[in-house]
């Protein structure tokens, strides 16, 4: 190791000055020049690739090649509704069953609007719901999630159809960003071939499913890591405005222009107040009386009833909602067919609704490659809205999900449902809700709910076709409110962070006018931008001792935090890596004064205060804080080294204090014992200490000299 000349600066003579603050330590230190002398490491060996290699065997060994014993443990893995049906309890039943029938009667309306919303016929939604239901029963491992169809997943399903059955000509293009166009529909938001759009959503379907079971495979459920709840938020409140903006040509009865791309929420809006004089009165009429009835059930008759109903021992512990929507599909219902609605006033009713199942049909192998981006979208966006409710009452309730069995049971619930004319599903936020307060202990309510909705399919499904548009859409524009009250998250969120409140607005503003898709991709890289940002340009603190203990804060932040005479104490708040090792070594050298051009010590500048010079050429030691370095690249290493070197030029004495073995295993193999004179310790407080003997020992060698040469 290189040593350095004995010689200090010309202000080091004293320990102490008595306008600053005094070095005050007690207790016994480690210092050491070598970090093996400091710690005793036992024989450490990077065994990463022969624990891969292991791991690798054991998971071919286990599923691959199962005994018996890993055969049963394996089914069971498979099939998690044995494990809660080993464990089931009649006194569980009753709830259960009031649960089921609460949440099959939500489905029924929101399954038919949302189907609507998606471009299909209405039938389709209880489809949706009647087979996620059942085979997420079977295959999920939470015991609260209620799937179905969803407001997110409806509108980007309705996109995908809309975007492969409208017809592109020259005079509806509108040229915009990425060379792709808006596309307006030529029909009047009707769909020409139901039959056609039916077998995009369920390729559209078995696709997602599909990619849903590889991520599953290849135990990728980590990639919804990089949706943090920010994004989330804001992208669940972009598509609330896309969704609310769709319901609104059936609100008032309008035939509009369909748009398709970048932009069409600007187009569609220009189009609604172009025709606002063409409102339908009945529709308006009929839109009003929903939602007023919908929002004074929710608001007020609902926490009512509910605190009247507590008073029975059956209804103690459970909360059943008033089941507004389904009263009021029908009485629409029966409204329309008496008044003939349809006929006499022209008000848009839900039509051919069917009895019973379609026939068992396979998905579009030719479609499937045109369709594989928004299928990779939608199935890592129902990911992460499944989990995030999965995980949240999972906590709740003290029970375990399996993230890759998730990504099974979804994949299931769309791969089978895809064969029976379903499209995409998810976990509902508003009927999952409802299935905890109505009391459901497992997925025995689901099961309870698909022999509702089987019965509804069956036999009652047809008597819904004179339901007016309308009433569904109000029903929808009502159940957005938890989405649309998600736009206070940015206050919020702009309170904490103000880099994370950008990335909501990002995610929220490109989500609206750009759509779904580009808004996923914008809102994923700003997200991680931001995370780039934070370690690009990380934090930089000079400690000073914290109220003369063996605490270290930052000087300006703490008024009784003091920096300590002839001593920088530096601190990196991040790792050290190739793109932003510069910034550790500009900000380091800047601390001390230390000209980056020239590697001296800077000059007077009349910028800078007498007392910031003087502190600057009074500083004799360097402390470098490694505790938040918890990584140091090649790159980094070389520089970091570099930076200690130009210390030395600069008669510095540098310490290391808490790094870590692994980083001190990078600087070792670059060398830095041969390339630097540094002197590592175990913590900060250690190298104070010795800081302390060495100015103490300094100061009284130059007494003694002085008293010498007298």
């Amino acid at each position: 190791m290189l040593g350095l000349p004995d010689e200090q600066n010309e202000n080091s003579d004293t320990i102490t000055n008595n306008n600053s603050h005094n070095i005050n330590i007690d207790g016994q230190f480690t210092a050491e020049k070598s970090f093996d002398h400091v710690f005793f490491p036992t024989a450490y060996e990077d065994r990463t690739s022969s624990l891969l290699f292991r791991q690798i065997c054991s998971y071919v060994q286990n599923k691959c090649l199962p005994s018996k014993k890993c055969g049963i443990s394996y089914i069971k893995l498979l099939f998690p509704f044995l494990s809660w049906l080993k464990a089931y309890k009649l006194t569980w039943l009753p709830n259960d069953i009031v649960c089921g029938i609460t949440v099959a009667i939500m489905q029924i309306p929101q399954g038919m609007g949302y189907a609507l919303l998606a471009n299909l016929p209405a039938i389709t939604g209880l489809y949706v719901s009647f087979f996620s239901s059942l085979i997420y029963a079977l295959f999920g491992t939470s015991r609260h999630l209620s799937m179905g169809a969803i407001a997110v997943i409806s509108l980007m399903t309705g996109n995908v159809v809309n975007r492969l059955t409208v017809k592109e000509t020259l005079t509806t293009m509108v040229p915009s960003l990425l060379n792709k166009s808006t596309i307006e529909s030529a029909s009047n938001g009707a769909i020409i071939d139901p039959s056609y759009a039916i077998t995009i959503a369920t390729t559209l379907a078995f696709t997602v499913g599909i990619v849903q079971l590889l991520l599953s495979i290849f135990h990728l459920g980590f990639v919804t890591s990089f949706l943090s709840d920010t994004f989330v938020s804001g992208y669940t409140c972009g598509t609330a405005i896309l969704v609310f903006t769709s319901q609104v040509p059936d609100i008032f009865g309008l035939s509009l222009k369909r748009y398709v791309g970048p932009f069409n929420v600007i187009y569609t809006y220009i189009e609604i107040f172009s025709n606002l004089k063409k409102t339908n009165i009945i529709t308006l009429l009929v839109s009003a009386c929903s939602i007023i009835a919908l929002v004074l059930a929710k608001e007020y008759l609902d926490p009512f009833y509910k605190k009247k109903i507590k008073k029975f021992k059956l209804f103690k512990n459970v909360q059943i909602p008033i089941p507004m929507e389904l009263i009021i599909i029908i009485i629409g219902t029966i409204v329309s067919y008496l008044l003939d609605l349809n006929g006499n006033y022209k008000v848009k009713i839900v039509n051919t609704i069917g009895r019973g199942f379609r026939k068992p049909q396979g998905p579009s192998v030719t479609l499937m490659p045109t369709l594989m981006k928004d299928a990779v979208i939608i199935a890592i966006v129902t990911f992460a809205i499944c989990m995030s409710l999965a995980k949240t009452y999972a906590k709740k309730f003290k029970y375990m999900v399996n993230s890759n069995q998730e990504l099974t049971a979804y994949g299931a619930c769309n791969i089978i449902g895809s064969f029976f004319a379903s499209f995409p599903s998810a976990a509902s936020l508003s009927r999952t809700s409802v299935y905890v307060n109505a009391g459901g202990r497992t997925q025995m309510a689901s099961l309870v709910a698909c022999s509702f909705l089987l019965i509804i399919i069956l036999r009652i499904g047809s008597l819904f076709e004179s339901l007016p548009k309308a009433c569904l859409a109000s029903i929808i524009v009502v159940a957005l409110k938890g989405l649309l009250l998600q736009m206070k998250d940015f206050y919020t969120i702009g309170r904490v962070t103000k880099l994370e409140a950008v990335v909501w607005l990002m995610t929220f503003l490109s989500t609206v006018i750009l759509d779904v898709d580009y808004g996923l991709f914008v809102g994923i890289i700003v997200s991680l931008f931001v995370v780039i940002l934070r370690q690009f340009r990380p934090r930089t603190t000079i400690l000073g001792q914290y109220d003369r203990s063996n605490a270290y804060k930052k000087a300006r932040r703490f008024s009784n935090a003091f920096e300590i005479p002839h001593v920088k104490i530096f601190r990196f708040e991040s790792a050290i890596i190739y793109f932003n090792a510069d910034f550790f070594r500009e900000s380091l050298l800047d601390s001390i004064g230390i000209d980056l051009k020239t590697g001296q010590q800077r000059k007077n500048n009349p910028q800078e205060s007498n007392d910031m010079c003087l502190s600057f050429r009074s500083i004799t030691h360097i402390i470098i804080d490694c505790s938040s370095i918890n990584q140091i690249d090649y790159s980094g290493g070389k520089i970091f080294i570099q930076a200690l070197k130009e210390l030395n030029g600069c008669q510095y004495k540098v310490y290391l204090c808490q790094l870590r073995y692994y980083n001190y295993d990078v600087l070792q193999k670059l060398q830095m014992d041969k390339e630097c004179s540094v002197i590592v310790t175990a913590t900060l407080h250690d190298a104070v200490h010795d800081i302390q003997d060495d100015l103490r020992e300094n100061h009284n060698n130059k007494l003694l000299l002085a008293n010498t040469e007298l």
